[in-house]
C-alpha cells in the first residue's frame, strides 16, 4: 500500500480546537488533500469529525449545533477548572472558595465528572462509530499514566478512543481496569507529530497551545502548580512541533480550554494563520513531491 503523502497532526486545547476547524477550511479551499490524521484530545475530536465527513464546513456547522445542544449544556455545568485571574473582590473570594473545594474534593475523588457526559458529547459530534467508517485514516492518542506509555488507537471503537483521548486528568474520570489509568493524550504527546513519522511524506502540525498565559497576581499554591505544569507542557509542545515539516500556529487568544465563547474569533484566527501559510506550504509540497527530491532522499 502506498503511504499517504500529507499527514496532519492536530494538537489538544479544548475550546481552542475551533482554530483547527478554520485551518481545515483553508487547507480544503486550497485543495490540499490530507491523507492521514493524528489527533490528541480536542485535535482528535475535530480530526475525527473531518475524517468522517471530509467536509470542514460540515464540521463547523455541526459543532455550532453542538454548542446549542443539551450535551454541551451538561458539559458546561461541570466547568470548575477555570484558571483565569479575576480582579473584583467578590471574584477573588469566590476563587478562593472554589480552590479550597477542589483541593478537598481531590482528596476523595479521582475526577470532577464521570465519563458519561463526555461520551454524550462525542456521540453527538461524531457521525460514525468505528475507525473503519472514516473517509480519512486516523490515529487517536491517549496516555496510560500507570505505565507512562502512549496508547495509539487506529481501529475498532472510535468513540471509546476519543473519550480516552479527551479525558482531561482530574476533570474526567480515567478509563481502564485496575492496571490502567487512561487519560488525555495531551499528557504525553500534546501534538502527535511522532505518530505520523514514517507513515507519510510530509507532516503538517497545527499547534493551538495557549501561549498567552497572563500575569499571576498574588498566586496561591494551586495557581503556581498549574502554571508550572503549563510551562512544562509548552516546552514539550514546542519540541514536538519542530519535528513536523510545517507548522501552523493560530493565535488562540490565551483562551482557557473550557471557554467556548470565543469560537468565532478562534475559527477566524485558524483560517487567517493557515491562509498566511498556504503559499509556503504549497512550495514545500511541490518540492517534496518532485521526482528529483525523491531520488535525492532515496540515495541519501
Amino acid at each position: 500500500m502506498t503511504k499517504p503523502f500529507i499527514g496532519l497532526a492536530l494538537g489538544g486545547g479544548g475550546a481552542r480546537g475551533a482554530a483547527h476547524i478554520g485551518v481545515l477550511q483553508e487547507l480544503h479551499d486550497a485543495d490540499i488533500q490530507i491523507g492521514t490524521i493524528a489527533g490528541t484530545s480536542a485535535g482528535s475530536i475535530i480530526g475525527a469529525m473531518y475524517a468522517a465527513s471530509d467536509d470542514p464546513y460540515w464540521v463547523e456547522d455541526h459543532f455550532r449545533k453542538f454548542m446549542k445542544s443539551s450535551a454541551f449544556a451538561g458539559l458546561r455545568s461541570r466547568k470548575m477548572m477555570d484558571d483565569r485571574n479575576p480582579d473584583s473582590v467578590l471574584d477573588q473570594i469566590a476563587k478562593k472558595v472554589k480552590d479550597h473545594y477542589v483541593v478537598m474534593m481531590g482528596l476523595n475523588r479521582e475526577s470532577i465528572m464521570k465519563r458519561g457526559p463526555l461520551i454524550d458529547v462525542i456521540n453527538f459530534l461524531i457521525p460514525v462509530k468505528t475507525f473503519e467508517e472514516l473517509k480519512i485514516p486516523m490515529k487517536v492518542l491517549a496516555t496510560d499514566i500507570q505505565s507512562c506509555e502512549d496508547i495509539i488507537h487506529e481501529s475498532g471503537n472510535l468513540i471509546n478512543a476519543l473519550v480516552q483521548s479527551s479525558s482531561i486528568p482530574g476533570f474526567v474520570e480515567p478509563s481502564g481496569d485496575e492496571s490502567e489509568l487512561i487519560v488525555d493524550g495531551a499528557v504525553s504527546m500534546p501534538i502527535p507529530v511522532p505518530v505520523l513519522q514514517g507513515n507519510c511524506e510530509l507532516i503538517i502540525a497545527v499547534d493551538i497551545s495557549r501561549y498567552h498565559l497572563g500575569f499571576l497576581k498574588e498566586p496561591n499554591m494551586i495557581e503556581i502548580m498549574k502554571r508550572a505544569d503549563m510551562v512544562t507542557s509548552l516546552r514539550l509542545k514546542s519540541e514536538l512541533s519542530e519535528k513536523a515539516d510545517f507548522v501552523i500556529k493560530p493565535d488562540t487568544l490565551g483562551v482557557h480550554w473550557s471557554d467556548f465563547h470565543q469560537f468565532d474569533q478562534l475559527l477566524k484566527n485558524g483560517r487567517s494563520a493557515a491562509r498566511q501559510s498556504i503559499d509556503s506550504l504549497k512550495r514545500l509540497i511541490d518540492k517534496k513531491d518532485s521526482i528529483l527530491y525523491k531520488l535525492k532522499q532515496w540515495f541519501d
